[in-house]
């Protein structure tokens, strides 16, 4: 299963800052080490154009709990967890942890996050390296030409394949969730990728050296699943149509370094804003309704499992929750649903970050 890693499934949106432009390139040809990796991590306003800044704030204002990474979750026993929203990428801005986190982590008595992507034993091990529920075996089993996407996807979608290791004729044979969960992947860690972690993962790593167990908040398969079951095609088009995008030429520095900066200073409401602006955009007229119907599951209703995962052991205390920082903002994020089973949610300010 060339260029398929255990890592690939992380929950949220890959906030890449596009700026989607006719260009004569193709998938992840704009990927390039100079744009993947800016010398100087600050916000440019230029990218948030046709909308503005200031249009893109107003939204994201309206998001409740629209700025923090951090927050404190009080039981109501006394019992004290945090809840961290990562960013799903190894560059070395998002992997030096503030301090406070770093604290919480390392006194931790279970880290949640939304997969353990460890195998459990090695029949697993085995049937993953196999590829068991990779290709359609079943011609009868939902192919990708059948969502009838764009057609303009489908060369960015074969060339990102094939940047992956797979065969140029694998797109019509693969899984709806297993390209999914392939397009899930930044093009921007493939110059990391086996050697430099994600966040997610090296909390995970800080966790394993610390002798900390780790929480899974779902299934790793959880995705692959349900995007292969039949009658759930709506979904594998939005999702599989909404990462598409994220393919497109057209990125540059400026917008990656933007992304970078709102993350870093705690932004997440106003990454949210310019994410949809962008990719609805891009979509056309189906743009938002792909959009809401992708959120809809990968994040919503996800944020309602990882609550539910989470609950006996956060009424204990000890937990340190790290999950995609989508997830925590929002009338449906994981905030609220917390507030909402009687948690008190604080958020903990970290050096940098916006008031």
């Amino acid at each position: 299963m060339p260029g398929r890693g255990r890592d690939l499934l992380r929950g949220g949106i890959a906030c890449l800052g596009l700026l989607v432009a006719a260009a004569p390139v193709v998938a992840q040809d704009w990927a390039t080490r100079e744009l993947c990796f800016p010398p100087r991590i600050e916000i440019h306003d230029e990218v948030f154009a046709p909308e503005g800044r200031a249009e893109l704030e107003a939204r994201a204002a309206a998001i409740p709990h629209a700025t923090g990474r951090f927050w404190r979750i009080t039981a109501p026993g006394g019992g004290v967890s945090h809840l961290w929203g990562t960013m799903h990428s190894s560059h070395r801005s998002v992997l030096d942890l503030p301090a406070a986190v770093r604290e919480a982590l390392a006194g931790a008595d279970r880290l949640g996050l939304e997969i353990d992507p460890t195998f459990p034993d090695r029949e697993s091990h085995d049937a993953y390296m196999r590829g068991d529920d990779v290709y359609r075996r079943d011609g009868s089993v939902t192919a990708y030409r059948d969502l009838e996407l764009p057609a303009r996807f489908e060369e960015h979608l074969v060339t990102r394949l094939r940047a992956l290791g797979w065969s140029p004729d694998a797109l019509p044979e693969l899984k709806l969730g297993t390209l999914a969960e392939l397009l899930l992947y930044d093009p921007c860690e493939d110059f990391s990728a086996g050697v430099l972690p994600s966040q997610d993962s090296y909390l995970q790593t800080l966790a394993h050296i610390e002798g900390i167990p780790v929480l899974p908040l779902e299934d790793s398969d959880r995705l692959s699943a349900k995007l292969n079951t039949p009658g759930n095609e709506d979904l594998a088009r939005a999702i599989i149509g909404t990462y598409a995008v994220y393919l497109m030429p057209g990125a540059t520095p400026e917008a990656r370094a933007t992304a970078l900066a709102l993350y870093r200073t705690g932004r997440v409401g106003l990454m949210m804003a310019w994410d949809e602006a962008q990719v609805t955009a891009a979509l056309g007229n189906e743009g938002p309704a792909l959009y809401a119907r992708m959120t809809e599951y990968l994040v919503d209703e996800r944020n309602e499992d990882f609550v539910n995962a989470a609950r006996d052991a956060l009424r204990e205390g000890g937990v340190f929750i790290g999950v995609g920082n989508f997830h925590l903002p929002g009338e449906n994020g994981m905030i609220e649903l917390l507030r909402a089973e009687g948690f008190d949610v604080t958020r903990i300010p970290l050096p940098g970050e916006a008031p």
